[in-house]
This record gives C-alpha cells, structure tokens and sequence, in this order.
C-alpha cells in the first residue's frame, strides 16, 4: 500500500524539522534509503534508518512522529517487495513528478547513495566491478560524484537521460546479483 498524501505530507514536516540539518533527506530521499536497504546486499533495519536520517537526534522528536516515520518506513518498504515479488515494475515516487522532476530524481538518488555510504563495503563484498556498473546510474544521478569521469558522464545527456529510464529494472538487477546464489 502506497503512502497517502497525508502520510507524505506529516513524515515531510517531519524531515524539514528545524532541528535537522538543511541537507536531511525528504520524502523522495527516504524513498531512495529504504530502496538500498530492500535491493542492497545487507538489509537496513528500522532504527538505522533513523540514525541516518536524524543523526544521533531521534529524541528530539515526539514518539507520535517516531511512530509515524517508521510506519512510513515500513509501507515503502511493503510497497516495495510486493512489486519485487509480483514481478511488478518497481514504482518509484519521481517518475509522477512534473513539477520538480530532475530535484526529485536527485533526492532519491542521494537517499540511494546514503544506504550505500552506510555499508559501502557490503555493496563491494560481491564483485567490485559488477557493483560498480550496476550503481553507475545511480551514483551519476545523485550529483554527489564530481571527478573527471563522472563529469564525462553527466555532461552525456543521452546517457543521462538512459540512466533515468533504466533505474527501475537497474534495481531489480541490483535485487538478484546480490540476493541469488
């Protein structure tokens, strides 16, 4: 079950707190998060998430808002592995952005990359190289990158632009290289 307008909108007051730094993830990159933690090699349990998300400053907030962004969590999260398991195409929230499109795509990205800075090690355990390309599109998107390469890269509209088409199914890759044996 997808996250309500509601729902988005109480977690979002939530990720713009004042308390959280000006860079703390939206609902867009809480997206990306729990998508590394549900396609990634090592799952990301919910009080991580937290820890990522709010730094060590989870207290400062009412259990009634804890309560409401781990509920949040867990319906991404569900949403998510039924479209896994059903063979579904992984729906991702800014592919039904107009408005603020490229920022969206952005701010997924980065949440991605975040679940990936976790346990980067994790991600790299399998096969450096496979792991690589397979983030490739990601880790492009995300603008965290800036060497002589990557801006090779981001300066390719077409293949930027590919990159956008293909995180969908890139996930589903990304799923069974490191959960099939």
């Amino acid at each position: 079950m997808a996250l309500s307008e509601q729902d988005i909108e109480k977690l979002e007051d939530l990720l713009f707190s004042e308390d959280l730094e000006e860079e703390a993830l939206d609902y867009f990159g809480l997206h990306g998060l729990v998508s590394a933690a549900i396609f990634g090699p090592i799952s990301i349990n919910i009080d991580t998430i937290q820890t990522i998300v709010f730094g060590n400053k989870p207290t400062q907030f009412s259990q009634d808002q804890l309560n409401h962004f781990n509920h949040c969590v867990e319906l991404i999260s569900q949403e998510l592995l039924e479209e896994l398991n059903l063979g579904e195409d992984i729906s991702l929230p800014f592919l039904e952005e107009e408005a603020h499109y490229e920022a969206c795509l952005e701010s997924w990205c980065v949440g991605f990359m975040e679940g990936f800075f976790f346990h980067e090690k994790s991600w790299f355990g399998k096969g450096e190289d496979v792991a690589a390309e397979l983030l490739l599109p990601i880790m492009a998107l995300s603008g965290l990158f800036d060497s002589n390469e990557f801006q090779e890269i981001i300066k390719n509209d077409k293949l930027m632009s590919q990159f956008e088409e293909i995180i969908p199914e890139q996930l589903v890759d990304i799923f069974l290289f490191y959960h099939s044996d």
